[in-house]
């Protein structure tokens, strides 16, 4: 069940939040066949979620992301605008990475992603340079905390503290969800 589905259905009685999730935190150039070949595995999923738009495999007509730690920390950056234009950069993220194939670790990239969520270009590039090693920190904190709660990969649920990472993250690579119940009925 896609996230938005679980809010509509359980409405106040649930809360989403979202963490950062560094499925390949170092950056490194992956070749195109092997990363290719890897996109052949998103079809399990988009069969399981067509409304997912997957793309498979990946076009080649753009290089693979280097690693999810640029895309999260520009997530970051894009919390600051507030919930509506972080959910705006969010979906537009998981498009370019998934429908689009475009490069989300280039900061070209996140910067058009920002664009067309109804952030402004400028306030965005400039807050990515001038509050970059905070959005660094907190997004490194939220990995190590969701690897303390045991949290390996994606997508994963920690029944105790109810951690569960999303099935159409493009770190997302990197994002990773804490759903909270607020009240349950079973």
């Amino acid at each position: 069940m896609r996230l938005e589905e679980l809010e509509r259905r359980l409405g106040d009685r649930v809360s989403v939040e979202w963490r950062s999730f560094l499925l390949r935190p170092v950056p490194e150039a992956r070749p195109m066949e092997d990363f290719t070949a890897y996109t052949e595995s998103w079809a399990r999923p988009s069969g399981m979620a067509p409304e997912a738009g997957f793309v498979h495999p990946w076009s080649g007509e753009n290089p693979p992301p280097n690693g999810s730690l640029s895309s999260s920390i520009a997530g970051k950056v894009a919390e600051s605008f507030g919930v509506e234009a972080w959910e705006a950069f969010h979906k537009g993220l998981l498009a370019a990475y998934f429908t689009e194939h475009r490069t989300i670790s280039d900061v070209g990239v996140q910067a058009d992603v920002a664009e067309a969520a109804g952030i402004d270009r400028a306030e965005f590039e400039r807050r990515l340079v001038d509050d970059y090693e905070a959005a660094k920190t907190a997004v490194i904190a939220e990995f190590e905390q969701a690897q303390q709660a045991g949290i390996t990969g994606i997508p994963s649920a920690d029944s105790s503290s109810l951690w569960a990472t999303s099935p159409r993250s493009p770190s997302r690579h990197s994002s990773n969800w804490c759903v909270r119940p607020t009240s349950w009925e079973p």
